[in-house]
């Protein structure tokens, strides 16, 4: 029980016993408090009166326009949700961060450990109220004052630089520099000289001595994005910076100590890197004593309202725009799009409709035009689904192309076969129809008049396809489709026949 009587206003619509229940639980533990049904009164309370708690009922969010009140208040005024919807009505006022969500029927123990418990102030950098940033923003505050080496890995766009800040901003070396270096934007060649500094001379372009990166960032931290693409000659170096606490400058012998907290980011599985010897399996384990992942965008849709507001806002203040609203279909829409690019993706979208849209309300309609897949653009004439990835347009068009491949090869048998049975050789016979879909086919019998047949007696292939187009040629005065028509083989296959006989 706090030992001096603190305020705390309640702001209670449906059911009536829950203002009666919080107000008695409240007062059991020596607050003092006031009840109110309606959003319109608390905001000129709030204004007028230093409160020390502010409750909520799920079912007033929608109606509730607290938050430029609140931002007035010289200290953050703690907001308990009371949730009888199942926090539903949370998305409904994404700028309203609570502090604790508490179930109704109350629990008196989960009130009173609400109200007790120390609880830091969320760094405002890591959004989301989901299962999964919840435990991303509880183990950056636990991590954050020790000096261990954190890997943060996940999808790029997911907001990993993000993570590293929050890191070093609640971190003890939050006064000293930190450094970010993303080690796939600097050429191989020039990266150890960055990172670990050189000496007049020790290469071409050396015309003086540099400090490199971990002298610059002595005490404080440096955030290796991008490690995957370290080269392994860097990562031989780096592994000493983590394990001696010093770097030797290119060109010198003369080792430096450095105190640098490493925080590094992948979006590449560094394990199959380590199997492929791409990385160096003693550096993986120095990195990841602390491993954080960092989830796809579309793993926590329930917090894309809270991150595109804080997006419009920072957007609304660097670009000097009025802000974007979006309509509930249209937020509905963001929350079931795949976001292939994640955070970054949220954020170009947000950028480009602030700038483009003539209005500042946006709708599902609205979004059509910008979050539509890509698809592959394709001739008419193939085979292959709209919609599809490349790789999957790829393996449709070979599929397509040996299935065209195996119905020459079988139409071409059937020519033969038949014309070996002719007597005439000027006479031209009328291709078996192949019924077969499938690739491949069935061997047919010995005809019983070629038995008696001898090698002389064979003709090469090629040479026997080459005469049977030339005679239908003839046969048909050089009308090329009557033609293919004639031999039983698509127009496209006489065609390239034709220039490989040149006929």
């Amino acid at each position: 029980m706090p030992t001096d009587q603190k305020e705390a206003l309640i702001i209670v619509e449906q059911p009536t016993e829950l203002g009666r229940d919080l107000r008695a639980e409240l007062e059991n533990l020596g607050w003092q408090t006031l009840v109110t049904n309606s959003a319109r009164p608390a905001r000129k309370l709030i204004a007028e009166n230093p409160f020390d708690l502010l409750v909520l009922d799920e079912t007033t969010l929608p109606e509730v326009q607290l938050t430029d009140i609140l931002s007035d208040q010289p200290e953050k005024i703690p907001i308990f949700v009371i949730t009888t919807q199942g926090g539903t009505q949370l998305q409904t006022a994404p700028a309203l961060d609570p502090d604790a969500l508490l179930s109704y029927p109350l629990i008196p123990a989960e009130l009173h450990d609400a109200l007790t418990q120390k609880r830091t102030p969320p760094d405002t950098a890591i959004l989301g109220r989901s299962d999964a940033m919840q435990q991303i923003r509880e183990s950056v505050a636990q991590i954050a004052p020790t000096p261990v080496s954190v890997l943060i890995t996940g999808e790029s766009g997911s907001g990993k630089n993000l993570i590293a800040e929050a890191i070093h901003r609640q971190s003890a070396r939050s006064d000293a520099p930190f450094l970010v270096v993303n080690c796939g934007a600097i050429p191989e060649t020039l990266l150890e000289s960055e990172l670990f500094g050189h000496e007049k001379g020790a290469f071409t372009d050396a015309r003086a001595q540099r400090s490199g990166i971990f002298e610059a960032a002595d005490r404080g931290t440096v955030f290796l994005d991008e490690i995957g693409e370290m080269s392994l000659s860097a990562q031989v170096r780096l592994l000493r910076v983590l394990d001696a606490k010093e770097v030797t400058r290119l060109g010198s012998t003369t080792p430096i100590a450095v105190d640098v907290r490493v925080i590094a980011a992948t979006n590449r599985n560094l394990q199959q890197a380590v199997a492929e010897g791409k990385f160096r399996q003693d550096l993986y384990q120095r990195l990841r004593v602390i491993e954080i992942e960092m989830p796809p965008l579309h793993a926590h849709p329930q917090d894309i309202p809270l991150i595109a507001q804080n997006i419009i806002q920072k957007q609304s203040d660097q670009l000097s725009m009025p802000p974007i609203e979006f309509a509930p279909d249209a937020i509905n829409a963001l929350q079931q799009y795949h976001w292939p690019g994640n955070v970054r993706e949220l954020i170009n979208l947000i950028e480009r409709l602030m700038v483009l849209s003539k209005t500042r309300h946006i709708t599902a309609a609205d979004l059509a035009q910008h979050l539509a897949t890509t698809r592959v653009a394709e001739p008419s004439y193939l085979p292959v689904l709209a919609g599809k990835t490349p790789a999957e347009s790829d393996r449709d068009l070979l599929y397509w192309a040996i299935l065209e491949v195996a119905k020459d090869v079988k139409e071409l048998k059937a020519y033969l076969m038949q014309s070996m049975q002719t007597s005439s050789p000027q006479s031209f016979p009328i291709p078996i129809p192949i019924e077969e879909t499938e690739i491949g086919y069935t061997e047919a019998e010995t005809p019983v008049e070629t038995q008696a047949l001898t090698e002389k007696d064979i003709r090469p292939l090629r040479e026997l396809e080459r005469e049977a187009i030339a005679n239908a040629l003839r046969v048909t005065g050089g009308h090329r489709e009557r033609t293919a028509k004639l031999l039983g083989m698509a127009v496209r296959t006489l065609y390239r026949k034709i220039d490989q006989y040149d006929l």
